[in-house]
């Protein structure tokens, strides 16, 4: 790897250790520390990706997408830093998915794995899904909701299609982060302790971060 990417890569691995650790102290002193380290990383991955050589990794057709997916991630996690606006974070990472979307359907796939990414995705809905859908309903936002999870289980079961560990993994991974997200916010917004709630935000970001460079590892690694 060329020394400029890793050591962004580097830097944006820094920032999000920073940042959990931020998460988890949840003080006002550890909450201006993470408005800074949150959006560092995917600051740090983007140009990391933006160095990146041209004729290295997955090639011309994929990074524009993948450019596109890091710099809608920016917006939604600025978006989405306290106190918070939850619909222009969840627009913002909308576009993100479908951007990671498109750059999975540039890479060749294999019909196994279409299947069981298919067969996860319909497990997730009839299970995870549905109940998160259900409670969104309640605050009214039941459809915008629904789209979301549809765009991110497409853009995991695009992932999946290829076969790659990193893309499957990472992918996962973030369908998971917004599924614990969507639970606390809709599902149980109030219930646990100050403690089960604040490892609830370090287990949101921690799958977020990771997968997010996985995803980025598969595209351009």
């Amino acid at each position: 790897m060329e020394p400029l990417p890793a050591a962004l890569l580097t830097v944006a691995a820094i920032a999000a250790v920073v940042d959990w650790a931020a998460v988890w102290s949840d003080s006002p002193r550890a909450r201006a520390v993470e408005r800074v380290a949150k959006p560092a990383v995917l600051l740090a991955l983007l140009a990391a990706v933006l160095a990146w050589p041209a004729g290295a990794g997955a090639g011309a057709d994929v990074r524009p997408w993948l450019v596109a997916a890091l710099a809608a991630s920016l917006a939604g996690d600025v978006l989405l830093l306290p106190p918070g606006r939850f619909v222009g974070g969840l627009v913002a990472f909308l576009l993100a998915h479908l951007a990671y979307l498109g750059a999975f359907a540039q890479l060749p796939g294999m019909v196994p794995w279409l299947v069981v990414g298919l067969a996860m995705a319909v497990l997730l809905a009839v299970t995870v899904g549905r109940v998160l859908v259900t409670a969104a309903h309640r605050t009214g936002l039941g459809v915008p909701v629904a789209v979301y999870l549809a765009a991110i289980m497409a853009m995991a079961v695009a992932a999946t299609r290829t076969g790659l560990p990193a893309a499957i993994l990472g992918a996962w991974l973030f369908v998971a982060s917004d599924s614990m997200l969507g639970w606390g916010r809709f599902r149980a917004p109030a219930a646990g302790s100050d403690r089960g709630a604040r490892g609830l935000r370090v287990a949101v970001i921690v799958t977020y971060h990771l997968g997010q460079l996985l995803l980025v590892a598969a595209l351009v690694g």
